[in-house]
């Protein structure tokens, strides 16, 4: 397993081949917990398991409360099933409205099946078949990600807020 630790947002630049949730897991969260500045993530039921721990929650608490005006926004594709399981992410973006947007992916990118992390517009995590682990990153890729950001854009641009994720805001 690699040791993420020795890696940096904005140094590193080295694409890493990861193979098992556990490596998604600790990297997500490291690379939140290295971001001052914005976070974008594309994910079909925003992972639990990488996305719903007391770490990766804990880190995006820091981002928000610790750096000057962070951004987070999040593309997600069946909101009902997130709501109805329970997901702190989406908890804690309601109390935080004003940080951290979630919304639900348009029709047109119904097919979409990857997982998607971008941090501080540099750093990445690309997951092509959302429903395996083996993804790629890197902590300083200012290509790769500029291309992951165009995509995310454009999904941005035609995702609508959803009601089952406003409802916890209120």
């Amino acid at each position: 397993m690699i040791n993420f630790n020795d890696y940096k947002i904005g140094v590193n630049n080295k694409l890493l081949q990861l193979e098992s949730f556990e490596e998604n897991r600790q990297l997500a969260t490291i690379m939140v917990q290295q971001s001052r500045y914005t976070l974008e993530i594309i994910s079909r039921l925003l992972d639990p398991m990488i996305f719903n721990t007391p770490e990766f929650i804990e880190a995006v608490r820091q981002m928000v409360t610790t750096n000057r005006q962070p951004k987070i926004r999040i593309i997600v594709f069946d909101p009902e099933t997130i709501v109805r399981h329970g997901h702190r992410l989406v908890e804690f973006a309601g109390s935080l409205s004003s940080f951290i947007e979630i919304r639900k992916a348009g029709r047109e990118f119904h097919g979409y099946n990857e997982c998607l992390l971008v941090a501080d517009n540099i750093a990445y995590i690309h997951r092509t078949n959302a429903e395996r682990f083996e993804a790629t990153a890197n902590f300083n890729d200012k290509r790769q990600s500029k291309f992951f950001m165009d995509d995310f854009e454009t999904m941005w641009a035609s995702a609508l807020p959803d009601p089952n994720l406003r409802r916890l805001s209120i």
